[in-house]
């Protein structure tokens, strides 16, 4: 009986976790940092194009955060992020760029590991394209 209690406990627990986990932008809304957006599409962009993006946070807990760490998925997409304290209530940006020397359609994602143990995942994508002659593409 008592193996039986400890199971529903940690199913109760684990369709807990799964299921905050499986709702959209939810650790964005429920956490220390809120970002004006999560994924970023570049569209179409020509073959050597600046692909760059900020994206904007704000620390909305009491207490000071800190990012430990912005991961990207490949080594083609280079983060910048602040290393310094972000005190309550002020913002901050975290600039991604993407090497568009690769022709094709992308998809790539940037982890944000904040102080507190807490992730969120940003996402960019486009489709870089080759120019054709007589074609114009945009920059």
């Amino acid at each position: 009986m008592r193996k039986i209690c400890i199971l529903a406990v940690i199913l109760a627990f684990s369709l807990r976790t799964s299921y905050a986990q499986d709702q959209p932008g939810l650790s964005a809304s429920h956490s220390v940092i809120k970002f004006n957006e999560l994924t970023y599409d570049f569209g179409v962009k020509a073959l050597g194009a600046d692909v760059t993006h900020k994206f904007e946070f704000k620390n909305v807990s009491k207490n000071r955060i800190a990012i430990t760490e912005v991961k990207a998925s490949c080594g083609c997409t280079t983060p910048q992020y602040p290393t310094e304290p972000i005190k309550p209530g002020k913002k901050g940006v975290i600039t991604v760029k993407y090497d568009s020397k690769r022709p094709g359609v992308f998809v790539k994602t940037l982890t944000v590991n904040i102080n507190d143990g807490e992730q969120v995942i940003l996402t960019i994508k486009g489709d870089i394209k080759s120019p054709n002659v007589g074609a114009a593409l945009p920059k």
